[in-house]
């Protein structure tokens, strides 16, 4: 168990299957608490990437270029990396 976790407080009743499957993914010194905790957080982070990916595919997105401060930021930059490579100073 982790040093952050708090103690047990409940019991949870699974299938023989179910404890078979768990004990096949259980990494060394784990417990299956630690085991069903990393299955959740291996889903909620699968859960976001396809939330993510739904995102891309459907999005309505509006280019960066056409907005002033992004396009201030961006010349910026250039310019930055512009006197750089010359070696002078920004102002």
């Amino acid at each position: 168990m982790k040093k952050d976790t708090p103690p047990l407080t409940e019991k949870v009743l699974v299938s023989y299957d179910t404890k078979q499957a768990l004990m096949s993914i259980r990494e060394p010194g784990e417990r299956y608490g630690d085991v069903i905790e990393r299955v959740l957080q291996d889903r909620r982070r699968q859960d976001f990437i396809t939330h993510l990916d739904t995102i891309a595919r459907d999005g309505e997105f509006v280019s960066l270029d056409d907005d002033p401060e992004y396009a201030a930021i961006k010349h910026g930059v250039q310019r930055e990396r512009q006197h750089r490579k010359t070696g002078s100073a920004v102002h």
